[in-house]
């Protein structure tokens, strides 16, 4: 741990020390690698995130920052989305003495969501990406959210960004349960809330 904690701490210094244009961009790279090669974390991406924000505490244009780092997040969700089918595909193509189902198996509704905020394996899983898309892009808003605001109360004092992951992957986590929670106690929850938004189609 604490060794993870001074690599975070020097490579954020090192990003640093470069003009906006290259550390934004070697946070972008970054962050897509991070989501893509670790499959098994809900929403991973946290570490460049929570970097990305220690960049824009520093004193650095926020938006310049956050939003080629916000579209980052988005496309490495897709990377890893389309990385987890086409490794499976590859896999049950060299295995022709396999029997492949027709269908993706049929899941509830927390299992969906909890599918979705891992991208390589709910591709993995043949999660439709019909299913996959909104429900991840749900939890991402509030987790960029907390993700940018730890990075930047963690600006001056890079040692604590490790401290400061571990407690903003807590808070991800737990957003993450109470949308299980509340899609499995009431599924039709998050339709009531979108129904209450001004613009959103009501049924008669």
């Amino acid at each position: 741990m604490n060794n993870a904690v001074v690599g975070a701490a020097s490579f954020s210094a090192a990003v640093n020390a470069l003009p906006t244009a290259a550390a934004v961009a070697i946070l972008c790279v970054a962050v897509v690698t991070e989501i893509v090669v670790v499959p098994a974390v809900l929403l991973p991406g946290g570490t460049m995130t929570l970097l990305a924000g220690a960049l824009i505490g520093s004193g650095r244009p926020a938006l310049e920052i956050a939003v080629p780092v916000i579209l980052a997040v988005v496309l490495g969700d897709q990377v890893a989305y389309f990385c987890g089918a086409l490794v499976v595909g590859w896999w049950r193509s060299r295995r022709p003495g396999r029997t492949d189902r027709a269908s993706a198996p049929r899941r509830g509704q927390a299992a969906k969501w909890l599918t979705a905020t891992m991208p390589s394996l709910a591709g993995a899983a043949r999660m439709p990406y019909r299913e996959f898309a909104p429900r991840l892009l749900t939890m991402r808003v509030p987790w960029l959210a907390v993700a940018f605001t730890a990075g930047t109360l963690a600006a001056h004092s890079l040692r604590e960004i490790g401290h400061v992951a571990g407690v903003a992957g807590v808070v991800a986590s737990a957003l993450v349960v109470v949308a299980l929670f509340v899609m499995r106690k009431r599924p039709s929850a998050l339709r009531e809330i979108l129904r209450c938004r001004p613009g959103f189609p009501r049924r008669h």
